[in-house]
């Protein structure tokens, strides 16, 4: 039966669905089951988000794993409680529990093993019916079938008895939920409804509840079982006792509705709050408008996946999540503060159940994420909370501080909210209730101020006590210093790195430490004792992880990143056995000793990605994600904890973790769904994952709003504007970031005085490009490398005769490489024109390639002086000034090179002395000694080694060649020995090179006969070229081999120095559309390359000269160089930028596993190059391709 008078709810409520578009409730795939079993302690029964009330059965076991009231292994029900607590550690609350009954009962809880000692009956699941605002069941003994719905602060009961002159309704004030114990209870009664208050003692201490019930038929007697003396039956009583029973008649098959409304404040307010929110009597309605409440909730996030499981698991734990904080006022803003006053009409809506302890580490970013519009009134209610005890909240419930758990943990979650810019409430208040209750002299905090740590040998729990108050140290640095505060900023962080007192560098584990400096001894790392040891639910294998906050100091307790690895590896490989006689049974979900059941861990995994193993995240992250979540009722690995175990799930669902105590650095793992869409301020936050599957589960590359993104984390506001984050997911491991990336981005160069030359056109020419670059890490790393050579290794000064005579360092070697120095100050060339200066310093330098080339031709390096500097063992013995005899046809290219840009763009033959006449008499000479039409040639080269490119076989004259035309280069421009002698990339650029000496020499020296002779042999080689060089590949086609004998010989492969394959185009020496070379292109980018490697750093070629597996950062700014694809350039700068090591500079090369692996820390030539890349791109117009780049 439905009263008439409350249709109308109905149609309201039908009228507004209607008016939505039609979505498929995502209420379906929440299953109330998963987390009723096991440890899960989840609540089970019907409410509305966040809402007061949470209405549900009660068992009669009052046990651990019966604190939520409810347990998938017992079908027992004493009553349907109107409060109940979601996944805790402790149990509290069953307030105003209520029982249909038929007949005579005994007015207790009752035990299972005697039917009659109680009020309580057995029910059937066949019967139970579940789903987010509704519960039904039908209790076996009385033959009533209960249905069970709620608003925020009203339950609604729909009971169906049989035909009876004794039917019933029981309210029970005596029986709480376990700790729960009642002090003073009362019904008050007009005749027709039922009110009363309920005080007790528990977790809570002093928890009060006041309510008031409406009947939806006459009321037939009410009765008080336990009243000491007869009760007037007309007019308003009050009656303080335990239990009230209120009587009907009733037909089969009759509906009997029952409203219960709740109040912490009083009576009278429980009746307002049931007139504002359940005036009628419409079950269906209420229900259907609960339903609508949480999808309303739950469409917030909407996942796409083919997982039904995984469905259920992920909607299921979203659920969870918003159980709790519960509303504790009622609808004219009253409540009952944590000092026990009343506080009328607050502006703002007050909250309880604050399990910060183990909330603040997901479940409360999370709430930032989905519920920004109850931010200030969270923080409201955890300010005045402050305002009323004198400290933040630690364990709030029911307007109580229940000082529950280890450390500060209210700041955190208050700092959370001030850091991710949240308002609406008092920003002043809020620093001096973080900084104050930082300092409160209490729970440990006052021997940690005295020693500096919390002593063990004077505290329990010392460790997990001091740790947790570490990272609550560091939260509140970090607002001090968004507020500006240095002072405030330097204590609480050094303040926040006394978890260093607890490492051990010998277990390397966190140990107690006693007052007299000395560790705890015995000491077992797997040992637990439940609440009575150095630790809290954990030991030292859990508890040596926490410090999210300071994973940088954390690393160098270890000793180093390995190290740190290491142990961490093994953190999931160590037996799982927990030692001790009274072990805590919240480490669960062990993995190893990872233990995912208890709120420590839970930042674990995402150490690998902050440590720049991302895949491990990934890996474990899954592991966990498709283990220790199920779709069944033992489904969760730990207590659900208010949230906080469910919300694990659904961020790390999503592919990330706030791992920082606060501020909203979100760090990636492995996103589950195919896609999710999240609903932000912005609009809609997509994360998509493309070509994601179990075996794809690694990160390749991650892309935010259709562009690059370089970071492995997101922040809060990037996600809060909406967009799109998509990853794209592989089954190969990678890292897509720089692991060592700096905190900020300081300038690198060195000081001005120490500079070796300053060029004003340079500086003005760094200032324009970071003006017109926006990623501030690319300006930096710009502004770093583009000055670098001139920074570090320009030698200026002026001979005898006054000419500018310029000595160039290749970078950490005090040697000036031929090849090197004309790259090195190639890039500065287009600047002459505005800085005579520097004008003046590359003319130096090419007067001295050409005086270098004169002492010796076969020589790729020099000292800057005739100090005989060499390696000992090199025969045969060179003249004093050179420092390496290599013979590498690169060493007289790249001087040309230069030389003919500088004539180029300045206009200056003044370099075109006699010595440079003679350089080139002497270039030409040489090379064609080395087409070797007269024999092998006198040059030798023998240097005493253990790596075998490092000298040559032969005695000295390298592998046979045949003379084709060809020019035969003893050495690659890595300075690793060739092994067929004809290097083709280097004969490419002799062909050039030798053009651009013939236009000089013919045009500026008048030199016709040295030209033609040089014009002669780039046709001859250039002809060799195409006759020898070219070689058809069974899957490229064709393509140029990189070195050839003339016999048939080829070497197919590319080495990264340049002159190489890849850099032909780059150098001038082929057209970027030859088609052999576009071949070759996709050749040397590939595995067909004996020295491509890919790996989880990056891609790129490398070679012999540094060893396997290791990348040339070279090679890829070759590729980004020769590039038409902006995609392609783009991804490139991306791999640069990720490869550094945190530097800001290029390397000579780095591992393809790590790129903190890597060789020579100075290297003044791919420094410049960089830059040079970055100005051709700006100069090119591709600023804003490079400004996509995040």
């Amino acid at each position: 039966m439905k009263p008439k008078h409350l249709l109308s709810l109905s149609v309201l409520l039908i009228s507004a669905a209607c008016s939505q578009p039609e979505q498929k409730p995502l209420t379906q795939y929440v299953d109330m089951y998963i987390g009723t079993g096991g440890h899960g302690h989840v609540f089970m029964g019907a409410n509305v988000p966040f809402g007061a009330v949470q209405l549900g059965p009660t068992s009669i076991p009052q046990s651990w794993d019966w604190v939520s009231g409810y347990h998938i292994s017992d079908t027992t029900v004493i009553g349907f409680s109107h409060t109940h607590l979601n996944g805790t550690g402790i149990g509290d609350l069953f307030d105003v529990t209520v029982m249909p009954v038929v007949g005579g009962v005994t007015y207790a809880r009752g035990t299972e093993d005697d039917p009659q000692s109680g009020l309580w009956s057995y029910f059937s699941r066949k019967n139970e019916k579940a789903r987010p605002g509704y519960y039904a069941t039908r209790l076996d003994r009385y033959g009533v079938d209960v249905e069970l719905t709620a608003t925020k602060r009203v339950g609604l009961h729909k009971y169906t008895f049989p035909a009876s002159q004794e039917a019933a309704v029981v309210f029970d004030l005596e029986n709480g939920g376990c700790w729960d114990k009642a002090t003073e209870t009362a019904f008050v009664s007009d005749g027709l409804r039922l009110s009363g208050y309920r005080y007790s003692t528990g977790w809570a201490k002093d928890q009060r509840v006041y309510f008031t019930a409406e009947f939806s038929k006459p009321v037939k007697n009410i009765s008080y079982p336990d009243a000491s003396e007869t009760v007037p039956e007309e007019g308003d009583v009050t009656v303080k006792v335990r239990y009230a029973r209120v009587e009907f008649d009733t037909t089969d098959g009759e509906p009997l509705y029952m409203k219960v409304a709740i109040s912490p404040v009083s009576i009278e307010n429980a009746k307002l709050n049931m007139q504002a929110e359940l005036p009628g009597w419409d079950f269906e309605a209420t229900a259907a408008a609960a339903d609508k409440a949480w999808n309303a909730e739950l469409q917030k996030v909407r996942v796409e996946t083919s997982d039904e499981a995984a469905r259920r698991i992920f909607y299921t734990a979203l659920y969870h999540t918003m159980v709790a904080p519960s509303e504790f006022c009622d609808v004219n803003g009253d409540y009952r503060g944590a000092d026990g006053e009343i506080y009328r009409a607050a502006p703002f809506v007050n909250y309880t159940t604050f399990s910060l302890w183990d909330t603040y580490r997901a479940a409360q970013p999370l709430m930032t994420i989905l519920h920004p519009e109850k931010m200030p009134d969270i923080a409201n209610t955890i300010l005045h909370i402050y305002t009323q005890q004198g400290k933040l909240p630690v364990w709030h419930l029911a307007g109580n501080e229940t000082d529950c758990m280890v450390g500060n943990p209210g700041i955190p979650a208050m700092a959370d909210i001030v850091l991710k810019g949240y308002g609406g409430f008092d920003k002043e208040l809020a620093y001096e209730a973080l900084k104050k209750s930082a300092m409160l002299g209490e729970r440990g905090m006052d021997l940690r101020m005295k020693y500096g740590y919390i002593p063990c040998d004077l505290f329990n729990e010392a460790v997990a006590y001091d740790m947790e108050y570490a990272l609550a140290d560091w939260a509140v640095a970090q607002v001090a210093a968004q507020r500006g505060d240095t002072a405030d900023y330097d204590y609480f962080l050094d303040r926040s790195k006394s978890y260093r007192h607890f490492f051990d560098p010998e277990t390397r584990f966190m140990r107690g430490l006693d007052s007299k400096g000395g560790f705890r001894t015995p000491f077992n790392p797997f040992a637990s004792t439940h609440r009575e040891d150095d630790y809290c639910e954990g030991n030292a294998w859990q508890y040596t992880w926490l410090v999210p906050h300071d994973v940088e100091g954390l690393v160098g307790c270890f000793g180093g990143r390995e190290e740190m690895l290491g142990k961490l590896d093994s953190l999931f490989t160590v037996s799982s056995v927990v030692e001790g006689a009274e072990t805590s049974p919240d480490i669960s979900g062990l993995i190893g000793q990872y233990a995912h059941g208890n709120e420590p861990s839970h930042h674990v995994l995402y150490l690998y990605t902050m440590l720049g193993q991302p895949w491990k995240t990934a890996d474990k992250v899954r592991e966990v994600l498709t283990t220790l979540y199920r779709a069944e009722p033992d489904g969760l690995s730990g207590n659900e904890d208010v949230g906080q175990m469910s919300a694990w799930y659904v961020l790390s669902s999503l592919g990330m973790y706030e791992v920082e105590p606060a501020g909203g650095r979100y760090w990636f793992g492995s996103p589950l769904f195919d896609r999710a869409e999240v609903k932000v301020p912005g609009g809609t936050f997509a994360v998509v994952a493309e070509n994601n599957s179990a075996e794809n589960k690694y990160i390749q590359r991650i892309w935010l709003n259709g562009q690059p993104y370089t970071k492995p984390w997101i922040g809060h506001a990037d996600m809060m504007k909406g967009g799109e984050l998509r990853f794209e997911m592989g089954a190969e491991p990678k890292v897509w970031y720089c692991p060592d990336e700096p905190e900020t981005y300081a300038d690198q160069r060195p000081a001005e005085e120490k500079r070796l030359f300053r060029s004003e056109a340079v500086e003005q020419e760094i200032a324009r490009v970071c003006g017109l670059l926006t990623n501030e890490r690319l300006r930096w790393m710009f502004a770093n490398c583009f000055p670098n050579t001139l920074d570090t290794t320009v030698h200026y000064g002026e001979d005898t005769a006054g000419n500018p005579d310029t000595y160039v360092y290749t970078g950490d070697i005090a040697a000036m490489w031929l090849r090197d120095s004309g790259a090195q100050v190639w890039p500065y060339v287009q600047l002459c024109g505005k800085d005579a200066q520097l004008q003046r310093m590359i003319a130096g330098v090419i007067r001295r390639q050409m005086k270098l080339i004169n002492i010796d031709p076969y020589a790729n390096a020099f000292n800057v002086a005739p100090t005989g500097v060499h390696n000992e063992t090199d025969f045969p013995e060179a003249d004093p000034m050179v420092f390496e005899r290599k013979w590498e046809i690169d060493s007289h290219c790249y001087p040309i090179r230069l030389a003919h840009h500088y004539w180029k763009t300045t206009g200056d033959a003044s370099v075109f002395d006699a010595a440079w006449v003679d350089a080139m008499r002497a270039v030409l000479r040489t090379l064609r000694e080395q087409q070797m039409k007269e024999g092998p040639g006198d040059y030798i080269f023998l240097r005493t080694t253990d790596r075998q490119l490092d000298t040559r076989c032969n005695v000295g004259r390298g592998n046979p060649v045949k003379s084709v035309g060809l020019i035969a280069s003893a050495f690659r421009p890595s300075d690793d020995a060739t092994t067929f002698g004809f290097l083709v990339p280097s004969n490419f650029m002799a062909v050039t090179s030798l053009r651009k000496a013939a236009e000089i020499l013919a045009t500026v020296n008048n030199e016709k006969e040295l030209a033609a002779e040089c014009t002669a042999l780039a046709d001859e080689v250039a002809a060799a070229l195409q006759k020898y060089a070219v070689v058809e590949h069974p899957e490229f086609g064709k393509i140029y081999a990189f070195e050839v004998d003339g016999f048939g010989g080829r070497q197919l492969m590319d080495d990264a120095n340049v002159p190489s394959l890849l850099a032909m185009p780059y150098l001038g020496d082929v057209e970027r559309t030859d088609p052999i070379y576009e071949n070759t292109r996709r050749f040397v980018w590939s595995d067909g390359n004996p020295y491509f490697w890919r790996g989880a750093a990056g891609e790129g070629i490398g070679g012999p000269h540094i060893g396997v597996e290791m990348i040339w950062p070279m090679s890829i700014m070759m590729r980004a160089f020769t590039s038409t694809d902006d995609e392609e350039i783009r991804d490139c700068i991306v791999s640069l930028m990720t490869t550094d090591a945190g530097t800001g500079f290029m390397h000579e090369s780095f591992s393809r596993h790590d790129a903190a692996d890597y060789t020579r820390a100075w290297f003044a030539w791919q420094n410049t190059l960089f830059g040079e890349l970055i100005l051709k791109l700006v100069n090119e117009g591709k600023a804003d391709l490079l400004n996509s780049i995040r």
